[in-house]
């Protein structure tokens, strides 16, 4: 039987972030080849339809209230190589998923979640699935739980994470380096949907948090922020909505709160500076803005490691709580020239990576077959 889809992105709803990256993939795929038939897949949401929504509704109560145990098992399962191969020994998750991909066949099978490249070497070892089979790491990471036997090659963020993979045993020639994917939008030139304007001579700052909106909830920061002169901050409360209120209440005239919105690469590019918790899609989404960035209280495993990155790269800087984060505010603004020293790194480390890597070694994965 013919393929129903060229490629199949298979990915997880753990927080946001796999599955904006999966977006990302197809939509530099289609900008190349429009006519690639392409389907994303949330694997648990196929295989466990139920279940899933309780999974991904403990993983945010998880992330949100105890992160020590969260790293706990993060770290556990990036140990060795297969420290985390307990999870794919599911004779009933393993024999649906590869029903599913017999029955669509798809010629290149890409993953964005690391429990779900396992699966697929497993399938590929158990069953003889012969598609291709590659994986894009989100995070800035040296992690074990990504590397698998039988994968073709690997999409990684940076020419250090290649090196790193290297040393950890894995062929130079597996690993390509194509940035973190994230939405065309930030390639291309912006427009608002909706007459969005700024003070042109403020200086603007953003804070983001995610789809969860985990950002600073404390009154008394934005009334501070407002204080400032010539300054104006934008804060995506993301599906936080009693953030949203919170801040709206305050009626705060140089404080523009909004709920979650599509035009993130329209706002960042209207900005001077960002605060953001340290996520992998976050991260070079700013780098593809040329957007220096504030990591505000980084605290799970791949965030601490994208943090480690942006401080060696030095295209940013790292607040643990209010206090600190209001110092470098304030440092930033008595000297403006070091917001531009972060903009100039940051324009050099995107020029240095080719984002659209993963899109034309795709389609060539795909014309090979």
């Amino acid at each position: 039987m013919d393929s129903k889809v060229d490629i199949l992105i298979l990915t997880a709803g753990f927080g946001t972030g796999h599955l904006s990256a999966s977006s990302g993939i197809k939509e530099h795929i289609l900008k190349i080849d429009p006519l690639v038939n392409i389907e994303i897949l949330d694997v648990f949401q196929m295989l466990i339809p139920r279940l899933s929504k309780i999974m991904y509704k403990g993983y945010n109560i998880l992330v949100k209230k105890n992160t020590r145990l969260y790293n706990y098992y993060h770290y556990k399962d990036n140990e060795k190589l297969g420290s985390n191969n307990s999870i794919i020994y599911n004779k009933y998750i393993l024999n649906k998923l590869n029903k599913y991909i017999l029955d669509i066949k798809p010629k290149l099978i890409i993953s964005t979640f690391p429990v779900v490249s396992q699966y697929i070497s497993k399938i590929k070892s158990t069953y003889g699935l012969s598609a291709s089979f590659v994986t894009c790491i989100t995070d800035v990471v040296n992690g074990w739980e990504w590397i698998t036997s039988n994968c073709d090659k690997y999409f990684v963020a940076t020419e250090d994470i290649k090196n790193n993979m290297i040393n950890m045993g894995i062929e130079k020639e597996k690993i390509i380096v194509t940035g973190i994917p994230i939405r065309a939008e930030f390639f291309e030139s912006k427009k608002s949907l909706s007459n969005f304007s700024l003070p042109k001579e403020d200086t603007v700052l953003m804070i983001m948090g995610g789809g969860m909106g985990l950002i600073p909830e404390d009154k008394s920061f934005y009334q501070w922020l407002n204080s400032l002169k010539n300054f104006t901050t934008l804060v995506l409360t993301g599906k936080n909505d009693n953030l949203f209120e919170s801040i709206s209440q305050l009626e705060l005239e140089n404080i523009i709160p909004l709920r979650y919105t599509n035009e993130v690469a329209y706002l960042m590019e209207q900005s001077d500076l960002l605060i953001t918790k340290a996520g992998g899609i976050t991260l070079f989404e700013a780098i593809a803005s040329e957007l220096p960035l504030i990591i505000y209280r980084p605290e799970l495993g791949q965030e601490l490691e994208n943090t480690e990155f942006i401080r060696e790269k030095s295209i940013g800087k790292i607040a643990f709580n209010i206090d600190g984060l209001q110092g470098i505010i304030t440092d930033l603004i008595d000297d403006k020239s070091e917001i531009m020293k972060y903009k100039k790194r940051i324009i050099e480390l995107k020029n240095s990576i080719d984002m659209r890597a993963l899109s034309k070694e795709s389609i060539k994965l795909v014309e090979n077959l």
